[in-house]
């Protein structure tokens, strides 16, 4: 199954995408049912800016088609809805082939729509990292793709993991690498690194790459703009694996530090890192991680935590413990069932599934300051095993939205759909 639904307070409402007919589930949510049995559609890749809206309010999410019968092809979608979150559109299929890995993020006043992610350029079976705009009133891609790293063999390749606009419109990109990147800039494989583009100056405009990271790998950076900062968390592995942190000045095109801030678990402590983190950060200094560890010993060991990290304006950073999950795994994992969105003040809400209990039951839990403020609430619960595996929410801090997050369900590498998650007072969607 193939899903699109709401959660809407305490009501559940069909959201239901044109010309598939909806069937019901065992949680007692509405199912879209799948377009056909040739393709499985899943949310494009997690702890993105993946999720954002346009001057009319509309509501935009990236979807990925994978085509059963050529399972190296995939095509990545833009879905909107026009009222918050109640219904669907498949609207338009980003350009070129083997489309994947990507972010999104409106631009307030307008119906432009930035857009950076993974193909294949030129016929060749690598990908590249690319950029567009989308104009979403008139429903054209304008120009042509604008190459941030182009790649060149099987194991120099290159992806955008993370999107984000400042307010005067200055487009930041989080660029990832394959095993072998040109070096330099690259420090090493799997790295990441900010690229960034002044308005209206084109292709030439991009700045960097400007590396993230210090030490060995920059895993799975995540991206914040706050007050002309971009703000980052990565897993690196300074000789063990860690979850790093930095602010990078965009007017100087500088790092405000001069190497890896470790913002995890310390070795000592008995928990090894996995590769993914979730990131937000608030008006007041004040920012919040949300990552996965487990215990030490072989590698994929389990006896796993979800922990928060946090630093106020001080940067002294702190670490509470979210939530227990035993089977949840450290080492090269990459969990990607919880994610965290921008509260107000100083608080940020944490959105999670765990892995112990088969990804069937979703949380929320409000953070203040770093500290978990009331116990976890369950959102929604599926006797499906996978139906809440991967979250990508509204991470953007200048959108106040009801719309939390999009959540897929995934099942031994079988999608099983996608659900928008809403808050229990949803507003109009806007800019803020």
């Amino acid at each position: 199954m193939r899903l699109l639904t709401v959660l809407f307070a305490c009501t559940t409402l069909l959201a239901q995408v044109p010309n598939q007919p909806p069937v019901k589930s065992a949680d007692g949510l509405w199912l879209v049912a799948p377009k056909s049995e040739d393709s499985l559609l899943s949310l494009t890749r997690s702890f993105s800016q993946g999720l954002t809206i346009d001057s009319e309010n509309n509501v935009w999410t990236m979807v990925t088609e994978y085509r059963a019968k050529e399972p190296d092809n995939r095509d990545v979608w833009l879905y909107r809805s026009k009222d918050g979150g109640k219904a669907w559109q498949r609207v338009t299929k980003f350009p070129g082939k083997w489309s994947a890995n990507g972010a999104i993020a409106g631009e307030p006043g307008k119906q432009i729509l930035h857009a950076g992610w993974a193909a294949h350029l030129d016929g060749k079976a690598y990908t590249s990292a690319v950029y567009q705009q989308y104009d979403a009133g008139q429903g054209v891609w304008l120009g042509e793709p604008e190459v941030l790293q182009k790649g060149s063999n099987d194991q120099d390749q290159y992806s955008v993991s993370d999107l984000a606009l400042d307010a005067d419109g200055l487009v930041t990109a989080l660029v990832a690498t394959h095993r072998r990147p040109k070096r330099p800039p690259w420090p090493s494989g799997w790295s990441s690194g900010f690229m960034i583009r002044e308005p209206g100056k084109g292709d030439a405009a991009w700045a960097g790459p400007f590396p993230v990271h210090t030490n060995t790998h920059g895993f799975w950076a995540n991206l914040q703009i706050r007050d002309g900062k971009a703000h980052t968390s990565y897993r690196s592995s300074p000789g063990g694996s860690i979850i790093g942190y930095r602010s990078f000045s965009l007017a100087d095109q500088k790092y405000d530090q001069n190497k890896d801030v470790e913002i995890s678990v310390q070795p000592k402590t008995g928990r090894h890192v996995a590769n993914a983190s979730s990131l937000v950060v608030g008006p007041f200094g004040n920012r919040t991680v949300l990552y996965s560890a487990a215990a030490p010993g072989q590698r994929g060991a389990a006896n796993g935590q979800l922990l928060i990290a946090h630093a106020g304006d001080d940067d002294k950073w702190h670490t509470e413990v979210l939530c227990d999950d035993p089977k949840m795994k450290s080492g090269n994992v990459s969990h990607e069932h919880f994610a965290l969105v921008q509260g107000p003040g100083a608080q940020a809400i944490a959105l999670y599934s765990k892995v112990s209990e088969d990804f069937q039951v979703l949380y929320r839990r409000i953070l203040e300051n770093g500290k978990p403020m009331d116990k976890e609430r369950e959102i929604a619960r599926s006797d499906v095993g996978g139906a809440y595996y991967r979250i990508v929410a509204m991470r953007d801090a200048r959108v106040r939205s009801g719309v939390w997050a999009v959540v897929a369900g995934v099942r031994e590498g079988e999608a099983l759909g996608i659900r928008a998650v809403l808050a229990p007072r949803p507003p109009k969607p806007r800019w803020h």
